[in-house]
């Protein structure tokens, strides 16, 4: 279904990029996941949402910034979209990497930088996930410290990182792994 979406927002000229556990696995971490989580921008959300739509999807949530899929075909599992709407989000958006992906071809996945700025994100907007947020922050520096980072994306970019994580007031948190 990656590929699937993915081809049909290139081909509808809408900018999007793979976030959340997916991303993760190009990072070297694979983890378990039951949806897809992509990111893109929120003035394109009606072209979003009819290919959403025509692909088999019915949109469950939606919020400002979040909107949610699910289908009748189990198969073709659950979608999260992110929408961003702000000029850190579209470049975010903007400064993902183009990777060639064996199996699902070409995709846009996000930087791990800003990999690790939505987790921080994620933990300053809901509490009741930072077990969870925090672990996959933990996981990706082990990861990286034991076997460094794809040169399919930009170096870690610690300034950027702790500009943000003193913006969000995770500052004391991520200090833990950037030390």
């Amino acid at each position: 279904m990656i590929s699937i979406l993915f081809q049909s927002f290139t081909e509808n000229h809408i900018p999007v990029c793979l976030i959340g556990a997916f991303a993760l696995g190009f990072f070297g971490l694979p983890r378990h996941t039951v949806d897809i989580d992509f990111m893109a921008d929120d003035a394109d959300w009606e072209k979003i949402l009819k290919i959403m739509t025509k692909s088999g999807y019915t949109c469950f949530q939606k919020s400002r910034s979040f909107a949610q899929f699910d289908s009748d075909y189990d198969i073709f599992g659950k979608v999260d979209i992110m929408l961003v709407d702000t000029a850190e989000g579209r470049d975010m958006l903007g400064r993902s990497a183009w990777i060639d992906a064996e199996i699902i071809g070409r995709i846009r996945v996000v930087q791990p930088s800003d990999y690790i700025i939505l987790k921080l994100l994620a933990i300053a907007n809901n509490k009741e996930r930072r077990l969870k947020d925090e672990s996959d922050i933990y996981e990706f520096f082990k990861t990286v410290r034991e076997f460094g980072l794809s040169d399919r994306f930009e170096a870690l970019d610690f300034r950027r990182i702790m500009f943000f994580a003193e913006k969000f007031g995770q500052d004391e948190l991520i200090q833990k792994y950037l030390g």
